[in-house]
């Protein structure tokens, strides 16, 4: 199977509908785009040209049905701050850097990231990290600690009452 074109626009992966997907305002699409490629190892989707050919979109990937879009405001003025005060992206870790948090905390440390908290153990029975993008939007990587508890004792650990 050739790489499929969509509006003249060339897709290196799997182009599938996308049931939730986060678009999130940068302030430098082109940094963004290598800081998470190069950083946390998203994936390039493509690159979705604008008026006069520059980029206006990218399309990111961590695995399959963990899409993100990064863009430029369309009215070309500064997203206010802060940006995404309150909210964080979280993704699970499941097939990435083989499940590990923590191999993901080293590769990311040591190109740079701007690390918030973690790898730390959470009641609710992941191993977090949380880093922080170029443009302050706060993103969370887990990993289950023990597949085989069930959610109601995933639950009693989390509200202390085991």
């Amino acid at each position: 199977m050739g790489c499929p074109f969509i509006r003249g626009v060339k897709i290196m992966e799997e182009i599938y509908p996308m049931p939730f997907f986060v678009n999130l305002i940068v302030s430098d699409l082109e940094a963004s785009s290598r800081s998470y490629q190069e950083t946390l190892g998203f994936k390039h989707i493509f690159t979705m040209p604008g008026p006069g050919g520059k980029p206006a979109l990218v399309h990111l990937r961590w695995s399959k049905y963990a899409d993100l879009l990064l863009s430029l405001p369309r009215d070309g003025k500064p997203v206010p701050e802060p940006r995404g005060a309150g909210v964080s992206l979280s993704f699970q870790m499941l097939e990435r850097f083989d499940g590990s948090v923590d191999a993901l905390a080293e590769q990311s440390k040591a190109a740079g990231a701007n690390i918030m908290s973690g790898p730390l153990d959470q009641p609710w029975n992941v191993r977090e990290l949380t880093i922080l993008d170029p443009d302050g939007y706060r993103l969370v990587f887990t990993a289950p600690l023990n597949t085989s508890l069930g959610f109601d004792e995933v639950v009693k650990r989390a509200s202390g009452s085991q």
